[in-house]
């Protein structure tokens, strides 16, 4: 699948709860994640896709919790879920409370994986 194909793909799929979709190459060797808003807008159809499957912003939760476990932790509180996440720089380790939000879960997995999923 290219481009268009792709997102005449997560279209036929997709409903208000879905805000992540998760793709392989052809080869199933390699699989990314993206907020579907993010891909559509910077589709250029030149990706050779093999397959997707779309994800809730909890089905992205449990697998960004799967993969960088007790540095990442879900906050309940009287203003909402909060992430709680803390990660290595330059200058030391950092702790930060974000929103639970979609933008906060991919911000996370790209910081994390260095824009590399391959490497991760």
């Amino acid at each position: 699948m290219r481009g268009h194909d792709i997102i005449t793909a997560i279209n036929d799929r997709r409903t208000g709860t879905y805000c992540f979709f998760t793709w392989w190459r052809n080869e199933e060797d390699f699989l990314d994640y993206d907020l579907i808003e993010r891909f559509m807008e910077n589709s250029g159809g030149c990706r050779e896709i093999g397959r997707v499957d779309l994800l809730t912003l909890d089905d992205m939760w449990n697998d960004v919790r799967r993969v960088y476990g007790s540095r990442i932790v879900l906050l309940h509180g009287k203003d909402g879920r909060k992430v709680e996440w803390i990660h290595s720089l330059k200058t030391g380790v950092k702790k930060n409370t974000c929103a639970y939000t979609p933008e906060t879960l991919i911000q996370i997995y790209d910081v994390e994986t260095k824009g590399n999923a391959v490497d991760s």
